[in-house]
């Protein structure tokens, strides 16, 4: 079985401490959720996962460990930034990828749709066509959108197109920072069915959301941070039965904003 392990992960910024002492493991084939307010230190620490928080500065302790049935690489332990960045460069999109925030900006402008999913197969060495990666990623008629820029595209397209980069790259792990960002509640819903289905072909997912609402459907656990820290972990479908005050905040704004939606008067 392939893990993706972090080992007391601590990332500061001058004297101050954005991660302190994160330690989790994440299966192939299992979401893990990762909630908690602005600044709690979720996308900081899932950016270092990527290499793109380097060591001394940035990651001053911990470990983060690929465990994979050919070879296990542990990363930032060393300590030397040299060691650090070549692991990663070996790593980042075949073994851990990307879903971004912001999908669009994460594509390339000059680039159809097309030639971008083109490279990562040629990286990865597939030998299936670019419609095929489309479609795997939810796209219904993949050759209207292979000739697209992604000024083109909208905002759940893009998303889609940054999932079958991820998968024709040949990620065993993704980290989706926010995936939903911005878009409407049914393409949203469209992109979480999609990653789910990814993950139950075998891909190991960190979603991080402040979402409450749809982590049970989603996830199979939900880490809660705070201040940097890790302060409860559970089964996703237990999230109701979190007794960290932290999660018991988040439970209750989540709650106050359905009843808000829910109330609304539309004319």
């Amino acid at each position: 079985m392939r893990r993706l392990i972090v080992e007391d992960l601590t990332i500061r910024a001058g004297q101050r401490t954005l991660v302190d002492e994160v330690s989790f493991a994440l299966d192939e084939g299992k979401i893990l959720a990762i909630v908690g307010p602005s600044g709690a230190g979720k996308s900081v620490m899932t950016r270092s996962l990527l290499g793109l928080r380097g060591p001394l500065p940035g990651v001053v302790g911990g470990a983060v460990i690929v465990e994979e049935p050919e070879v296990t690489a542990r990363l930032y332990d060393s300590q030397q930034e040299e060691d650090a960045l070549a692991i990663f460069s070996r790593l980042r999109g075949d073994v851990i990828g990307y879903l971004p925030q912001h999908a669009r900006e994460s594509l390339d402008p000059i680039w159809t749709v097309g030639k971008q999913v083109q490279e990562a197969m040629d990286l990865a060495g597939h030998m299936d066509t670019v419609a095929d990666w489309l479609k795997r990623a939810g796209f219904s008629e993949p050759d209207r959108v292979i000739g697209l820029y992604p000024h083109e595209l909208s905002g759940g397209m893009a998303q889609r197109v940054c999932i079958a980069l991820a998968i024709a790259r040949g990620s065993r792990f993704l980290l989706a920072d926010e995936p939903t960002t911005g878009l409407d509640p049914t393409v949203q819903r469209a992109i979480l069915n999609e990653l789910k289905r990814i993950a139950q072909s075998g891909v190991g997912i960190l979603l991080i959301t402040h979402d409450l609402r749809i982590v049970p459907e989603y996830a199979d656990d939900v880490m809660i941070m705070n201040a940097g820290r890790v302060v409860e972990r559970l089964e996703a479908s237990k999230l109701g039965e979190a007794e960290s005050e932290m999660a018991r905040a988040l439970l209750a704004a989540t709650d106050r904003i359905s009843h808000s939606k829910k109330g609304r008067v539309r004319g």
